[in-house]
């Protein structure tokens, strides 16, 4: 074979020198001069043969036998234990059936002895005495207690046979886990691969815990060129950083790090990669996001690191409150992100559309973000119009919508993505409701039916028949065995959740039911009415208990507190009032609201009133002062319905803008600031009389000193509190973010085909914000309710 280099000379030689060999390590004699290496290490071909030849016989490397025979020792004994395990089972099992073949049995035999088809006259005299010595001396009571007793014994056999297979599985598993495993990642060996794909379903063995120290290592060294850094380690335990090497220069190599994925892949391909990328969840999410932390260290790696960050985005994965710093990312799409709470210090952002990024709470230092792009377009697959209704499920993961589109849509409360949509209606969906176990979701509608869904498999149960107008809101009782139902034909009806039908009718309204509700003991219904009255009803015996007057216009909605002594209803007249249940009083008239309040609904432990009106507000009231506590902006239209998580951390509203917000209510009133990722309490804020440091009070006895320019920590204490402060002599600074920082609840997620980028409370210093045609969104963030805190330092040194 001849030099590539020099195509008509002769190869001659190997080269064994310890260094990346510019000749890949083939050289003829021209090559051997130009080489510059000590002659030593250019070795005759035929030399370097014999020696390969001679290391091969040395260490057996040509000799499979020995691992041969320890294979098919492991596979035999595999075999035998499976053979020996299947012969118990069947043993087990054949067991179990005889004893139950006994009962089954003698239970028959006095069964078939006297039933009700059993012609006494016809039977023998051996029988007829069998019957009567069993009904004198009562054996077959002792024989039912005597079953009961094997039954019961047989059930104990069941839950220790049970926990035996779990303790053996778990035993098992966690010893493949921790001797198993590592060999196998120590001999992996990594496959290259154009398949973006294939490349990612390789990296299931790596764990997260990995590629966190790598991270940190770079970071800790500075490191720029993470894959020459990678490749000097020698490290024995460190094994499948070889590994990890080669995944990541794979990736470097395709067309996963040279095109925009956003605008270049098709939509159909990029759908089937999402969907295939979904169910490898845990392992290929989490390389994803090690791509993306990437890009702050190794600029080769930045267009891979942003099409991850687009691909994680795209999936709805959960990525609020997470550190992004100093990440670069150019050319892609982040539309509607959730990134609540996250850090994007040092950020650098080229060519990136944020539309609908949800950027609340943020912390936005020295971020250089140019190119910007922003739309209010929206590839969501989401309800097409208003959003009429909505639930949260038992647990609180899930929630359930109703849309004038005649859909209900089931989404993930974490991530916001679709679960599922169930379509059965013919009209708009008015109400929705899970069932207190979770298994069963009812929904009303204008088209007169009830419909009753399996949450599990989306499958319609049954279709409730009995209204003949719309059906306004359904809710089902504490024990979960009757469905209530309002309608617009004036009616209350009450339904038999097994048999489908209708229990009960209370007729009392003059006009439209708009609402009805449980209290928490099931013995009480309440319920609303365009007559502008809201009623009490005994569910036992089905009659009006308390006819409650006050309001001026409809009542839209009604609702128990926990302890079921209280009622709040909300109405047309723009106000809310607070009844006494046990006296039929009204104990209170929450006022605030501009226009009708749509819906009203307590907190978990009855503290907080929420409610949702026509003015496009949500309002918290405090119910023991019957003050206001906070009021919550964002919807463009009136808000239709307000609803606590089970957990109470949770808010979530539907709009006839078409959007469902999710509002953190953990947020306590007093203000916040993140600094590091980190929350901390603001008691107070001093700057240093030059305005480039930053002291804040986290309490009485604790400090934290910012440098204000770059936006970094540079001194913490808990014990010299008054001492450090004592050097800013600027008290006129005290207190200025308090005043400044949003101190209402925040959205935390936001289900909508119209995305609006949100940035309530996010921190803005020295930083950049240009979109493509040179526009500085620095005011379009001060909008949304972010603070600038370039602008708080000069007004307070002018």
């Amino acid at each position: 074979m001849n030099c590539i280099y020099h195509h008509l000379n002769p190869i001659q030689f190997i080269c064994i020198a310890p260094h990346a060999c510019q000749y890949q390590r083939k050289l003829c004699a021209e090559c051997q001069y130009e080489h510059g290496e000590n002659v030593k290490h250019a070795v005759p071909i035929n030399i370097f043969q014999q020696i390969v030849i001679m290391k091969m016989k040395q260490y057996k490397l040509d000799e499979i036998s020995e691992i041969s025979q320890q294979r098919n020792n492991f596979k035999l004994m595999l075999s035998q234990t499976e053979s020996m395990i299947k012969k118990i089972w069947e043993e087990l099992s054949d067991s179990i059936k005889y004893i139950y073949d006994l009962i089954e049995k003698k239970y028959r035999s006095y069964s078939n002895l006297f039933n009700q088809y059993t012609n006494i006259a016809e039977s023998s005299y051996s029988d007829l005495e069998q019957i009567v010595y069993l009904l004198q001396v009562g054996k077959v009571n002792d024989w039912i207690s005597e079953k009961n007793s094997y039954l019961a014994k047989l059930q104990k056999i069941e839950q220790l046979l049970e926990e035996e297979v779990k303790f053996l599985c778990k035993k098992l598993k966690n010893e493949i886990k921790s001797s198993i495993q590592p060999i196998q990642k120590m001999l992996q060996v990594y496959e290259r691969k154009e398949d973006l794909y294939q490349v990612l379903t390789q990296t299931s063995n790596i764990d997260e815990s990995c590629l966190n120290e790598i991270l940190g290592m770079f970071k800790t060294n500075k490191i720029t060129d993470c894959l020459k850094y990678l490749s000097n380690i020698r490290n024995t335990e460190k094994n499948n950083f070889k590994f990890i090497t080669d995944v990541i220069k794979n990736i470097g190599e395709i067309d996963f790090n040279k095109k925009n994925y956003s605008l270049e892949m098709s939509e159909c391909f990029r759908k089937d990669l999402i969907n295939k990328i979904s169910q490898e969840n845990k392992y290929i999410i989490q390389f994803l996001k090690f791509l993306v932390q990437l890009t702050a260290i190794d600029e080769r790696f930045i267009q891979c690191g942003s099409n991850s960050l687009y691909l994680l985005v795209e999936m709805k994965v959960d990525m609020r409150g997470q550190s992004f710093e100093n990440i670069r990312i150019r050319d892609t799409s982040l539309i509607g992100g959730n990134f609540v709470r996250c850090n994007f210090n040092g950020s650098n952002f080229d060519n990136v559309d944020i539309s609908g990024m949800n950027l609340n709470q943020t912390q936005l230092f020295n971020c250089k973000w140019k190119n910007l792009k922003i739309h209010e377009i929206n590839k969501i697959d989401d309800h097409s119009t208003t959003v009429r209704s909505f639930c949260f499920s038992p647990d609180g993961t899930t929630l359930a919508s109703g849309s004038s589109d005649m859909s209900i849509s089931l989404w993930d409360v974490k991530t916001g993505q679709q679960k599922a949509k169930l379509h059965g209606h013919q009209c708009s969906v008015l109400s929705v409701c899970f069932s207190p176990d979770g298994n069963i979701l009812a929904s009303g509608s204008q088209d007169y039916s009830v419909c009753l869904w399996d949450v599990k498999t989306g499958q319609q149960n049954a279709k409730l028949i009995g209204h003949y107008r719309g059906v306004n809101s359904v809710c089902f009782s504490p024990d979960g065995t009757i469905l209530v139902s309002g309608s617009a034909d004036l009616s209350i009806c009450l339904w038999n959740i097994k048999t489908g039908q209708q229990k009960a009718k209370l007729d009392g309204h003059k006009q439209s039911v708009q609402s009805v509700c449980f209290s928490p003991d099931g013995t009480t219904l309440a319920s609303g009415s365009s007559d502008r009255s809201v009623r009490l009803w005994d569910v036992k015996i089905g009659l009006q208990k308390a006819k409650l007057d006050g309001h001026t216009g409809y009542v839209y909605s009604v609702c128990f507190s926990p302890d079921g002594t209280i009622l709040a209803s909300g109405s047309y007249d723009n106000s809310i009032r607070l009844w006494d249940i046990k006296t039929g009083y009204q104990r209170a008239q929450l006022d605030g609201h501009l226009y009708s309040v749509q819906s009203v609904c307590f907190s978990h432990d009855g503290a907080t009133l929420a409610s949702g009106s026509e003015d496009y507000s949500i309002r918290l009231w405090d119910i023991k002062t019957g003050q206001q506590k906070a009021k919550l902006d964002g919807h463009t239209s009136c808000i239709n319905t307000v609803c606590f998580s089970p957990d109470g951390s949770t808010l979530a509203s539907s709009s006839i803008d078409n959007s469902i917000r999710l509002w953190d209510v953990q947020i306590g009133q007093r203000a916040q600031l993140l600094l590091d990722g980190n929350q901390y309490l603001v008691q107070s804020v001093y700057f240093s009389p030059d305005g480039t440091t930053l002291a804040y009070g986290r309490g009485e006895n604790s400090i934290s000193v910012w440098d204000v320019k770059t936006g970094q920590e540079i001194l913490s204490s808990d014990n010299r509190y008054q001492d450090i402060l004592a050097q800013f002599k600027s008290p006129n600074y005290q207190n200025i973010f308090p005043a400044s920082l949003p101190t209402s609840n925040i959205t935390i997620l936001r289900i909508s085909q119209n995305p609006i980028l949100e940035a309530q409370g996010a921190l803005i210093l020295k930083g950049e914000f240009i979109d493509y045609k040179g526009y500085d969104f620095t005011s379009i963030f001060k909008s949304k309710g972010s603070l600038i805190l370039e602008n708080s330092i000069n007004q307070k040194q002018n």
